[in-house]
């Protein structure tokens, strides 16, 4: 393997693996494929579902979300940890990297990956078993599994990496925040490549009981493939779902050096807050805003670079708003020329995993030069006035694109991604 010598903290950043677990694929190619052909993975939930979640026996009501796909050999009680190592296997076979290769290149390959609060059903079935099971033993180490950083120490432990190793916490924004964190570890110098994204599983009762009390879930008056309407005047909230996507990203210099195959650029990012409350953002979107701005400051592009946007696009409808409202703010006239889209009518809100797996369909986005679709779009609400790529892909070259993700109590992440 070449050997690279150290760079500065300032070298580029790109993207040279993606692997995937959604509820519309068990990989990438398959979730991709079936995301621009505008299918859908809402649905009822059935009897053994509920019960494999955690659901009571016999409980009267019904369930709806998007349960992920991936294979039976990588299931166990944990599913984060399950979707998370399904995911890095790919990405890396993606980017044909291995960490292991030697030492120096196990000290300087990194991992991030976050989920928004662990596995619950994993955590109800340790702490039944710990309940019975009187004094403590050696055996009580496997609580560690149930904690949120299991699936980051896992893999580490997996594939052997040794440089930094953490796991973000952001809610909702969790997955964009971890590929923030990985890009960070590179241009500080502390690691060649990173390991980084997200995985998170929400079909529990005890969160689904939650989400409901809090108002953001969909109401039942559309059939459950087409009750999550991102901004569409009609909507009411989102279905809950669950997966799994990691992104290798590479100092370029690295990259070229061993020849790989490089899918994007990382052009620039930006975290904050917005502090208006645990479920909404602030109306007048500044908080939002000024991400954009920040984003394109720090990668040198003007607004009217911006070819696609990958919304966050929850289909709630003050947040719905606020979003669009920030767009139109930090992209002034240039908003009316952008493509952009929603996922989570077709996936569900993948809660801490969703913006790992939106950034890496945005990347494959700019790769295939694909917008895909916002479904359930029939009539958007009036205050809602971008292009929304309804109900059907649109092709076209994406030169440079924006992903935004925000997150229950006020966090606020955007990227810029460009052309290879």
């Amino acid at each position: 393997m070449p050997q690279v010598a150290d760079q500065a903290p300032h070298d580029a950043i790109v993207v040279t693996g993606i692997g995937m677990v959604t509820p519309l694929g068990e990989d990438r190619e398959s979730s991709w494929q079936r995301l621009v052909a505008g299918d859908r993975a809402c649905r009822r939930l059935s009897h053994d579902e509920l019960i494999e979640r955690g659901w009571p026996t016999g409980s009267p009501e019904e369930w709806t979300g998007a349960p992920a796909h991936f294979p039976p050999q990588t299931r166990s009680a944990d599913r984060v940890v399950g979707m998370a190592l399904q995911a890095t296997g790919e990405a890396l076979t993606h980017a044909a990297w291995s960490p292991s290769a030697s030492a120096t290149t196990a000290e300087r390959t990194g991992c991030v990956i976050g989920t928004s609060k662990g596995d619950f059903f994993a955590t109800s079935q340790q702490f039944q078993a710990m309940s019975a099971s009187g004094p403590a033993t050696a055996q009580d180490a496997d609580w560690l599994a149930c904690w949120p950083h299991a699936a980051a120490t896992t893999i580490a432990a997996a594939y052997d990496t040794r440089g930094p190793l953490l796991c973000p916490v952001a809610a909702c924004a969790t997955g964009l925040v971890s590929l923030i964190r990985g890009a960070d570890l590179i241009r500080s110098g502390a690691c060649d490549v990173v390991i980084a994204g997200s995985s998170d599983a929400a079909l529990h009762p005890a969160l689904q009981a939650c989400y409901r009390r809090m108002g953001v879930l969909a109401r039942s008056d559309h059939p459950v493939e087409r009750r999550c309407r991102p901004f569409d005047r009609d909507r009411s909230g989102f279905i809950a779902g669950e997966g799994a996507a990691v992104l290798i990203l590479e100092r370029e210099a690295h990259a070229a050096a061993r020849g790989a195959r490089i899918l994007a650029r990382w052009l620039g990012a930006c975290m904050a807050a917005d502090p208006a409350g645990i479920t909404h953002l602030d109306p007048g979107a500044n908080g939002l805003t000024h991400c954009i701005r920040t984003a394109l400051r720090l990668a040198d592009l003007d607004a009217g670079s911006v070819d696609y946007v990958g919304l966050h696009g929850t289909a709630t409808v003050p947040n719905d708003r606020s979003e669009t409202r920030a767009i139109r703010q930090a992209l002034g006239s240039a908003a009316d020329q952008v493509r952009c889209s929603s996922q989570k009518g077709s996936i569900g809100h993948l809660l801490g995993a969703a913006g790992s797996v939106e950034t890496a369909t945005t990347v494959l986005a700019i790769r295939d030069g694909i917008a895909p679709p916002t479904v359930n779009l029939d009539a958007a609400d009036p205050e809602c006035d971008l292009d929304y790529t309804p109900r059907h892909a649109s092709t076209g070259r994406i030169r440079t694109a924006l992903k935004l993700s925000l997150g229950f109590g006020g966090h606020v992440a955007a990227v810029l991604l460009g052309e290879p």
